[in-house]
């Protein structure tokens, strides 16, 4: 299996076909017309006209985008195929984030796995074909490559953000039957996965004890057989065991955490291996578990020290929510290769909290689900559209104490409803009064060549621009951590980039950092 999966213009993906891709990822992102469209906001440019960029000129005062439906513009930018007399702007973001965005189709290499009937309990299918494919690809870790009967090389687990312990109740369960520390740093978290567990034991007793009660009365425990194929044949007839911890991890919490539980659940043995595994590991918290990993890593080559009673032998790490990265300054970059990168002809990479609201973006079911995603547009460009009634405030209403928050679908069935809705949360505001500021900010477009349906068509399409450029900042993100394991790991190691999850199902971040030592 391929390390990293490079979009094909790249070719094979050697060191130097990598270093390559993510140095014009940096550059690409550095450009003044990449640059400008991810860090300008839709609130910011309608709340202060003089804040849209000169290199917008080609579009912004385009007739092109008045005159074509909406649809059929974003068709025309999400498949690449615009029309000779489209924008050139246009074409060049089309064309970049064809080249630039990596592949994130599934793995086809991970076996199968199916959750039965009671394990399935309280999961979306969303969250069900995660868990299924997350079990299954970690299973798989966890056996011997080179074992033929593929016996179990690795029994301990540890999963960092488990939430609210789907994934952990899965693997602890029969058949896979791991030994497993569940942590998360709220309290909530994992009082609400113990919570679950219970529910899920009691539906499991009022389900099971009906059909126990049903099934013939001469049929005893010990007549009961596998059936050839199924998922439990060859497997462990014995759930295994969980521990739950409230911890707050970081570099060194996360071993000391290990450290505690295996000496409890093995405390004879010596060098226990464990893999670490993350199920949308939150924020901060990949690369706070990638820092620690290595640290482990390094510190288990140490010949002289004394060896823990536990040895780190992998991690597998799918992270999400960029946008609550702590310290964007200490997590991104991580990778010396895109710290020190240069180029004469850019400026050097400056990732903003912009950069990373976006990486959370998906644009593959815009067309698929047009209605949904015209709703998500309407709240975006309705609230761009409020901050220009307050245009003295240059776009940063939230600055003046003037805030909206957020409101149910139906505050966006029409401008006039949402003006309604707005005025209620704004204190010393009426709906009289944000119509006569309407009135205002329409003259003042009128006497500056705009209308109100104009300026909403340009702000639609800055956001889908936006949006459509968040698969290559997330891919920058993602490289960058596989440069990170990269530089600090032996060169036989292999570091990999894996896409477990299949985007189609709703699973947006759907890679995993995976190391198998």
């Amino acid at each position: 299996m391929a390390s990293i999966t490079l979009p094909p213009t790249y070719g094979a993906s050697t060191l130097e076909n990598t270093k390559k891709y993510l140095s014009e990822l940096i550059e690409y992102i550095s450009s003044p017309l990449a640059h400008s469209v991810i860090t300008s906001h839709s609130n910011g440019i309608a709340g202060d006209s003089s804040a849209v960029p000169s290199i917008w000129d080609d579009w912004w005062n385009n007739s092109w985008v008045d005159n074509l439906d909406l649809r059929e513009i974003v068709k025309q930018l999400l498949m690449n195929d615009l029309s000779e007399d489209a924008p050139p702007s246009f074409k060049s973001i089309a064309q970049a984030v064809q080249d630039l965005s990596l592949p994130r189709s599934a793995s086809e290499n991970i076996p199968q796995f199916r959750l039965i009937e009671h394990q399935m309990f309280g999961l979306t299918p969303k969250k069900q074909h995660e868990v299924e494919r997350m079990c299954a690809f970690v299973n798989a870790m966890a056996e011997h490559p080179n074992d033929s009967q593929n016996r179990r090389q690795v029994q301990h687990l540890v999963d960092v953000g488990a939430g609210q312990g789907y994934l952990t109740r899965n693997l602890v369960d029969m058949p896979l039957s791991y030994d497993l520390l569940a942590l998360d740093s709220s309290e909530d978290q994992v009082e609400g996965a113990k919570k679950r567990q219970q529910e899920l034991e009691r539906w499991q007793k009022k389900v099971f004890g009906r059909r126990k009660a049903r099934a013939t009365k001469g049929t005893s425990d010990e007549s009961r057989t596998t059936e050839p194929g199924s998922q439990s044949e060859g497997k462990s007839l014995k759930a295994g065991s969980v521990t739950q911890a409230t911890v707050f991890v970081d570099k060194d919490a996360l071993p000391t955490a290990i450290d505690q539980w295996i000496k409890n659940q093995a405390p004879s043995s010596s060098e226990v291996p464990v893999i670490i595994i993350g199920l949308h590991a939150c924020g901060s918290l990949t690369p706070t578990v990638l820092r620690s990993f290595i640290s482990l890593y390094h510190t288990q080559k140490e010949e002289q020290l004394a060896p823990r009673a536990w040895r780190c032998a992998g991690i597998a790490l799918v992270g999400c929510c960029y946008n609550r990265i702590r310290g964007i300054e200490k997590d991104v970059p991580m990778s010396s290769f895109v710290a020190t990168h240069s180029h004469p002809s850019h400026p050097p990479l400056q990732v903003e909290s912009l950069h990373l609201h976006l990486a959370a973006q998906v644009t593959h079911n815009w067309l698929s689900d047009w209605p949904a995603f015209e709703l998500g547009l309407r709240k975006i460009v309705f609230r761009a559209l409020l901050e220009r009634l307050f245009s003295e405030h240059g776009g940063k209403m939230y600055q003046a104490g003037l805030q909206v928050g957020r409101f149910n679908d139906a505050a966006y069935e029409s401008w006039d409803t949402y003006l309604a809705r707005a005025a209620d949360r704004l204190d010393g505001v009426t709906y009289d009064d944000l119509k006569k500021r309407e009135g205002h900010a329409d003259e003042k477009a009128r006497l500056e060549g705009y209308d109100n349906a104009k300026l909403r068509r340009r702000l639609e399409i800055l956001h889908v621009l936006r949006c459509m450029l968040g698969p290559v900042v997330e891919s920058l993100l993602l490289v960058d951590r596989w440069m990170y394991l990269r530089e600090e790991v032996d060169a036989q190691v292999d570091v990999r980039m894996v896409n477990i999850f299949d985007q189609s199902t709703g699973s947006a971040r759907n890679v995993a950092l995976v190391v198998r030592l």
